[in-house]
C-alpha cells in the first residue's frame, strides 16, 4: 500500500470495527488474543508504515507524553505547559494536554490511564488525588511537576517554596517593616501551603510572628477579584499594615489595585510581593515584586527524569528541589 494506514483502513481490512482496532492500538485489556493476532496480520501483511499507531504496536511507544495541569486561566500554568511543550518537542515527542478545572473524577483518571502515551507529567498534584496517581501509576510511568504530595512514591520536581516564602519575610524584617500581613488561600497545594509555612517559619524565627495578619480569602480563591477585596478587608482590620505577601501573583495584583482604590500608594505606604513571577507581573504598569520559579530547569528535569523512567521502570523514585528567586520590582523600594 502506498498510503499511511489508519485506525479506519485496519478496520476495514481486517474485518473488524474501528472502535475495535482503536481498542488494540492501546492495548485494552478487554481486547481478546485472536482480535489483537488479527488485526497484527493486517499490519504485518500490508507494510503499516510508521504512524503514531504503528509505533504503538511496533515498539509499545506512542511518542505521546500527557501533561496534566490546572485551570489555564491561571497563567503559570501556560508558561509551564509552554516550557514542558518545548522540551519534549525536543526530544522529538508531542504532548496531549489534560485541563483539570476542579477534582479529578474516575472517569478522568480512567481516561489518561488508558490513553496511548507513553507517560505522564502532572503540574497539579495534591494529597487528596494520591489514589488517582496510583492508579494511573500503575499503567504509566508518572512524574509529578511543581506541586508534591505527601508520599515518596514518584518522583517529583519540584522549586523550593519553602525557602522563597522565607526570603520575603527576611526581607521585609531587614527593611524594618513591622506590621505585615499574609493573603494566601487555605488550598490543598503543596505550594502554596509550603510558602506559607515558609514564611511565618521565618517571622518566628525572628520572633516577629505576632506583627502578621492573615487576611480572608476563601479557600481554594485565587482570583485577581478574591485579591482586591482581601487587601481592603486586612486594612480594614489592621490599617497599620506596611507590608504584604502574595501567595501568588493573582491574588497579589488584584491586592495592588485594591489598595490602591483605597488610596494607600505602592510603595510609599505599602509593600507587596508576590509569588510566580508570572509575565504580567513584569509589565511596567505593575512591575511586581515577586519570588520566581525556575520553570525552565524544572521543566527540562522533568522530562529527562521521565524518559529515563520509561526506559527503566525500576529507578527508584527521586525528588529535585530547585532554588527559587527574589526579584525585587517598584511594589517594594
Amino acid at each position: 500500500m502506498s498510503k499511511r494506514l489508519t485506525s479506519h483502513d485496519i478496520a476495514r481490512l481486517a474485518g473488524l470495527s474501528q472502535s475495535t482496532v482503536s481498542r488494540v492500538l492501546r492495548k485494552h485489556p478487554s481486547v481478546r488474543p485472536a482480535t489483537r493476532e488479527r488485526v497484527m496480520a493486517v499490519i504485518d501483511k500490508h507494510e503499516y508504515l510508521p504512524s503514531a499507531a504503528a509505533r504503538l504496536m511496533k515498539t509499545n511507544r506512542s511518542g505521546t507524553i500527557a501533561v496534566v495541569v490546572e485551570n489555564l486561566a491561571n497563567p503559570l500554568y501556560p508558561l509551564l505547559l509552554q516550557q514542558l511543550v518545548d522540551r519534549l518537542s525536543q526530544q522529538g515527542l508531542r504532548a496531549t494536554v489534560w485541563e483539570l478545572d476542579g477534582p479529578m473524577d474516575e472517569a478522568t483518571t480512567r481516561s489518561i490511564a488508558q490513553s496511548p502515551v507513553d507517560g505522564v507529567i502532572f503540574a497539579t498534584a495534591t494529597d487528596d488525588t494520591l489514589p488517582q496517581l496510583e492508579r494511573i501509576a500503575a499503567d504509566k510511568p508518572v512524574i509529578l511537576i511543581n506541586r508534591s504530595v505527601r508520599t515518596q512514591a514518584f518522583d517529583t520536581v519540584v522549586s523550593d517554596n519553602a525557602a522563597g516564602g522565607a526570603a520575603v519575610a527576611r526581607y521585609f524584617l531587614s527593611a524594618g517593616r513591622r506590621r505585615l500581613g499574609l493573603l494566601s488561600s487555605r488550598s490543598p497545594a503543596s505550594t502554596i501551603r509550603e510558602r506559607e509555612e515558609g514564611f511565618l517559619a521565618a517571622l518566628a524565627g525572628q520572633g516577629a510572628a505576632q506583627a502578621c495578619t492573615r487576611g480572608p480569602l476563601a479557600f481554594g480563591a485565587f482570583s485577581y477579584d478574591s485579591g482586591h477585596r482581601a487587601i481592603q478587608a486586612l486594612l480594614a482590620e489592621d490599617p497599620a499594615i506596611d507590608s504584604v505577601f502574595c501567595t501568588n501573583d493573582i491574588i497579589a495584583i488584584g491586592a495592588l489595585d485594591g489598595a490602591r482604590a483605597l488610596g494607600r500608594r505602592v510603595p510609599e505606604d505599602l509593600w507587596l510581593v508576590g509569588y510566580d513571577d508570572i509575565p504580567m507581573a513584569r509589565w511596567d504598569c505593575i512591575a511586581l515584586s515577586t519570588v520566581r520559579q525556575p520553570l525552565a530547569e524544572m521543566s527540562a528535569a522533568a522530562v529527562e527524569r521521565l524518559l529515563a523512567r520509561i526506559a527503566d521502570p525500576s529507578l527508584a523514585p527521586r525528588r529535585w528541589l530547585l532554588p527559587n528567586e527574589l526579584l525585587l520590582r517598584r511594589t517594594t523600594n
